[in-house]
């Protein structure tokens, strides 16, 4: 931030508590995700009813709510600078924000980066393919994404470029904080709002990475490597000509693979 300060959660809570006094704590926080992630969408790719939905939010509220807002948001920029991990979740539980009744509890940061250190820490250390794709099918804010993404750093790798997620979740304030974050960690990604199990999608966002890295060709690029692989024998060679001499225009485009965690 612009005065140098450290700053800390406490910094965001002081905040956030002065915002909009009569309202709901749960409200006040899910409109500021939503305000922020909209903004960080509509900046690359234009959404008429996201906006819509902006104005509707911030026309509720003051002008010095509006700036305790964005106040919010630099110091979650700052909170998140350090290193990826879920600084919205903890936010969420430590304002008591979360639903017992449906179960909905984030997991601590320290617990994800242990996790993802065990599962994959030893396969991270190499990346030999141009890319990895995961899936995380029920997201929540994002924690157990950022802590892979932490320990690709660790290796050295570049997750806007070495990188690619799809994350699902039932709940839409969750969904958005996951949205947001890896947003603001530059990390190509699909965020959906929907149920996993039924595969009911009522929402598909993708971050700015996503979009400023071109990654709905690279996605189909590999996806024409797929098929090449796993084409007939005998039909190889001709479907290596056809998909070299067609016209990119004809060639559609995949918004929504579905991967599984793997490499």
């Amino acid at each position: 931030m612009s005065d140098g300060k450290p700053y800390n959660k406490r910094d965001f809570i002081r905040t956030f508590n002065v915002i909009a006094r009569h309202r709901h704590r749960y409200e006040v926080f899910r409109d500021f995700v939503m305000i922020s992630a909209i903004s960080l969408h509509n900046a690359v790719n234009m959404n008429d009813e996201m906006e819509q939905e902006y104005l509707q939010i911030v026309g509720q509220y003051d002008t010095g709510d509006v700036q305790g807002f964005c106040e919010l948001l630099a110091v979650l920029v700052e909170l998140l600078e350090p290193e990826p991990r879920d600084i919205l979740g903890g936010l969420y539980m430590e304002l008591d924000l979360g639903n017992n009744h449906t179960g909905q509890f984030f997991t601590p940061p320290d617990i994800s980066l242990l996790m993802a250190q065990m599962t994959y820490g030893g396969e991270l250390k190499e990346i030999k393919q141009p890319f990895i794709t995961i899936s995380e099918p029920a997201c929540g804010a994002g924690g157990m994404v950022l802590a892979f993404v932490n320990i690709m750093l660790q290796n050295g790798y570049n997750p806007a470029d070495k990188l690619w997620v799809q994350c699902i979740d039932v709940d839409r304030l969750a969904a958005y904080m996951c949205y947001l974050q890896l947003s603001l960690w530059n990390i190509p990604a699909e965020v959906v709002v929907g149920n996993t199990l039924t595969m009911e999608i009522r929402e598909k966002l993708y971050t700015p990475a996503h979009n400023i890295g071109g990654w709905d060709m690279r996605l189909q690029y590999r996806r024409v490597q797929e098929m090449i692989e796993h084409s007939e024998p005998q039909l190889l060679e001709v479907d290596k000509v056809e998909l070299i001499t067609e016209e990119p225009k004809k060639v559609p485009i995949v918004n929504s693979p579905q991967f599984d965690f793997g490499f």
